[in-house]
């Protein structure tokens, strides 16, 4: 089983950004690496565990996948985040707008200066649903986090956070490059849900 979950804000399922940092700790505490692809397939709300092998479809409900980087062994290694445990039943306060107060926009970028309460992978998230938000605004569903791809571990903290735009299509997914001082470290996709 992964740590107790709880829900982060108002939200009633647990958050991508939870899962990822989950896994993350999870995983070193066996093997060096970072996660180097990490999917969203369903909103979970149930206590849940990591599994290395394809989960049996009948059995549990999957509500991630991905493939950690072994930069020890220099493999890859495929896992499955399914709910396994009981519903989650706490939250935990989490303020969006505090975290993005100095992002700034321009037409297809939005950026940052690295917000040290929160973590990385919290600034990443947030930053980009605000640009979403702001320039891709929605009559119907919500932005959420649907994908990340990175081609290195995410650092602790930068100086400066840049979410690119490259490809949208309207009103249903997203791919935005993630560039933290200058470096690019990789893609975030959104999707409509």
């Amino acid at each position: 089983m992964l740590p107790e979950f709880k829900f982060k804000g108002r939200r009633n399922y647990i958050h991508g950004t939870d899962l990822f940092q989950s896994i993350t700790k999870f995983q070193e505490t066996y093997n060096a690496g970072y996660i180097q692809e990490m999917s969203f397939r369903l909103f979970g709300n149930k206590q849940s565990a990591i599994l290395f092998v394809p989960p049996n479809k009948t059995e549990y409900r999957t509500i991630s996948h991905g493939c950690w980087c072994n930069s020890e062994a220099g493999s890859n290694v495929k896992f499955w985040v399914v709910e396994k445990g009981d519903p989650v039943s706490d939250r935990y306060q989490f303020d969006e707008d505090a975290l993005c107060f100095s992002a700034e926009l321009s037409e297809d970028t939005i950026f940052m200066p690295f917000n040290c309460e929160f973590l990385m992978i919290e600034n990443i998230v947030a930053l980009t649903k605000r640009f979403h938000n702001e320039k891709f605004p929605l009559d119907k569903g919500k932005w959420v986090f649907g994908q990340i791809v990175l081609y290195e571990r995410l650092p602790n903290r930068s100086s400066l956070i840049q979410i690119d735009n490259y490809q949208n299509i309207k009103g249903r997914f997203s791919r935005n490059r993630i560039v933290l001082d200058g470096h690019l470290f990789g893609e975030i996709r959104f999707i409509v849900s």
